[in-house]
């Protein structure tokens, strides 16, 4: 899959391959149909002042999507396959 990553601390991001993940204990797999971009990753984007007190490098990040769940981990019993 292809993935943001910021790398290292400092200004940009890489556009990358990525194995596809598998869900852990207590996770769930999203097929992402929509994501956005919000004030968080343009700082991470940039490297501000704020980023660079907040933030640990390498990352992927991201948090603003939505999608259909379509693997679920051990013990996760309240999402299903298709929510």
């Amino acid at each position: 899959m292809r993935a943001l990553y910021k790398p290292a601390a400092g200004p940009g991001l890489e556009l990358i391959e990525r194995p596809e993940p598998n869900p852990g204990r207590g996770e769930v797999k999203v097929r992402v149909a929509r994501t956005g971009i919000c004030g968080t990753d343009l700082h991470i984007e940039s490297w501000d002042a704020w980023a660079a007190g907040a933030v640990d490098a390498p990352l992927i990040p991201g948090h603003e999507f939505s999608g259909e769940v379509v693997d679920v981990g051990p013990g996760v019993l309240d999402v299903a396959v298709g929510d």
